[in-house]
């Protein structure tokens, strides 16, 4: 038993939930917008998110300092990744900007704006499954014994769990790492651009992949059909696309000139339910601290 780390991950799950809850209770107050109140409650409860992770997730301190250190990797990868193709793009960016269209502005703003909207809902959506696998692991914790609280699957296939938990790490960390990434026009806009958020969304999909391949079953060869599963289905839905946009080519065009007029609206409502009810399940459902 681990008192002070239950104790870190109470505090740090409580501040989450109540962020959450002033989150959501923002979003309905349009004024307080300008003063950035929002995000600094999404940051909060997203910093809280993290704490509580590496707190419950883990008994070792060095496993939490590497499960948080995840994070910080992501964001120096996310920064570095924009500085190169900000100074790839700088020389040709300068003559062809005299020459860009309005329109073609406006039709970049908003592909940016769409791609935002789909990479937050994938965050929002892996961090929600990744939080809970992380402090519910796949088979329970050991009841009775020396190893009382310990993961079951960690006392039976140790090499299996280490996997799992290292896979739905690196998963959840992303998607927080997004979601704080998106937060900020000012850094999601080139990130966007450098397509960095879009190499952290594929990442963070394969530790989900790898994280239920290990975690779901006890056989290698059964790990190694979900992968080819997963390959088959992924495979599928790109033909699929493709002969979509084939056949249908004037479908994009009609999209894109629907117009989106609860954009604001949505896109708020999706911050602001970066998931309430998984620190307050997580709170009621910890019994045993670890």
């Amino acid at each position: 038993m681990s008192p002070r780390r239950y104790k870190a991950f109470y505090y740090c799950n409580s501040v989450a939930f109540v962020a959450s809850l002033v989150a959501i209770v923002l979003v309905r107050r349009k004024t307080l917008h300008r003063h950035n109140a929002l995000e600094a409650a999404m940051i909060l409860d997203l910093f809280g998110l993290i704490g509580a992770y590496a707190a419950g997730s883990c008994r070792d301190v060095s496993t939490s300092i590497y499960a948080v250190a995840l994070a910080g990797g992501v964001l120096v990868y996310v920064v570095i990744h924009v500085v190169l193709f900000t100074l790839d793009h700088n020389d040709g960016s300068t003559r062809r900007s005299d020459e860009a269209s309005i329109e073609k502005e406006k039709n970049d703003a908003e592909m940016v704006k769409k791609r935002r909207k789909r990479l937050l809902l994938f965050a929002i959506l892996a961090a929600t499954i990744t939080y809970q696998a992380g402090l519910t692991p796949p088979s329970g914790f050991l009841v009775t014994g020396n190893h009382a609280g310990e993961p079951v699957l960690l006392n039976n296939y140790p090499r299996r769990y280490t996997a799992f938990f290292y896979c739905n790490s690196v998963s959840f960390m992303l998607s927080i790492a997004l979601i704080i990434l998106l937060v900020n026009p000012n850094l999601y806009r080139p990130a966007i651009q450098s397509n960095a958020l879009s190499v952290c969304t594929a990442v963070g999909m394969m530790g989900i992949m790898g994280a239920y391949a290990a975690g779901s079953t006890q056989h290698r060869k059964t790990s190694i059909y979900i992968f080819a599963l997963a390959g088959f289905v992924l495979s599928v839905v790109i033909l699929l696309v493709v002969l979509f946009l084939v056949i249908d080519p004037d479908k994009k065009k009609s999209n894109q000139e629907g117009g989106s007029a609860d954009d604001a609206a949505q896109e708020g409502r999706c911050q602001g339910t970066v998931s309430p009810s998984v620190p307050a399940s997580q709170g009621v459902q910890m019994r045993h601290p670890r």
